[in-house]
């Protein structure tokens, strides 16, 4: 099947924020058309699936689509993610996995940008595939959607995170050239009731704080030496 390109398909929706424009995130959702217009999930009879990679196809869809995706099945869940440009991958119609790129979370990364040189860098919010999908088809998600990044934006490089705990396999991101950079820092988050609280005191909190789980930190740099790279202000 050929991949489909924004030129191939005019897609049916608006996502909530463009490329240069602010961030958005799921907490407030909007109208999605293609919710009505293609079933997102396969039926729950089972009905055929892919047997190759080669025979998904990607377009770009809104934030609310995506996180119906991550609610499925990404181990996240619910949680919010920042969301500027997102695309879903699909067969024979169906929601078969999201990816979603934004602002990178870090000011600066050392050797390829700051915070006044951080423009043009783009993160992998979250990436998640149905386990209808054959081998192989994460890497060809990532490196398709790319692609079709780099014709709606300036991109210079983009990062992504392969979480350790959560026994992700860093082999995707090689094999869509990304270049691993090593492990994050250590770090500790503060749980109460089984969640992790995501910001306000803790002093007198009934609660324990808990090693966090490190990640992989991955870099695809398309910028040809560090001659290339916008000198530090």
């Amino acid at each position: 099947m050929k991949d489909l390109t924004l030129s191939d398909q005019e897609t049916h929706e608006q996502p909530e924020a463009k490329a240069g424009s602010s961030a958005t995130t799921c907490s407030a959702l909007c109208v999605d058309s293609l919710t009505v217009e293609l079933p997102l999930f396969q039926g729950e009879d089972g009905g055929s699936t892919p047997t190759s990679a080669l025979q998904l196809y990607f377009r770009e869809i809104g934030a609310p689509t995506a996180a119906k995706a991550y609610r499925a099945w990404h181990y996240l869940g619910d949680q919010g993610f920042v969301s500027q440009i997102n695309f879903g991958a699909y067969w024979e119609g169906k929601l078969e996995g999201s990816i979603t790129y934004g602002p990178p979370n870090a000011t600066d990364l050392a050797g390829y940008w700051d915070r006044h040189t951080q423009g043009g860098w783009w993160e992998i919010k979250r990436l998640v595939m149905s386990p209808l999908c054959p081998k192989n088809s994460e890497s060809r998600f990532i490196a398709i959607t790319i692609k079709l990044l780099r014709k709606m934006a300036t991109v210079k490089g983009i990062v992504t995170y392969a979480d350790d705990g959560q026994g992700h396999q860093e082999t995707i991101y090689k094999a869509s050239g990304f270049t691993a950079l090593g492990m994050t820092a250590p770090k500790k988050d503060f749980w109460v009731n089984g969640k992790v609280q995501q910001r306000g005191k803790t002093k007198g909190v009934d609660g324990e704080w808990r090693d966090r789980s490190r990640k992989w930190l991955f870099v695809k740099d398309f910028q040809q030496n560090a001659q290339d790279r916008e000198p530090a202000k």
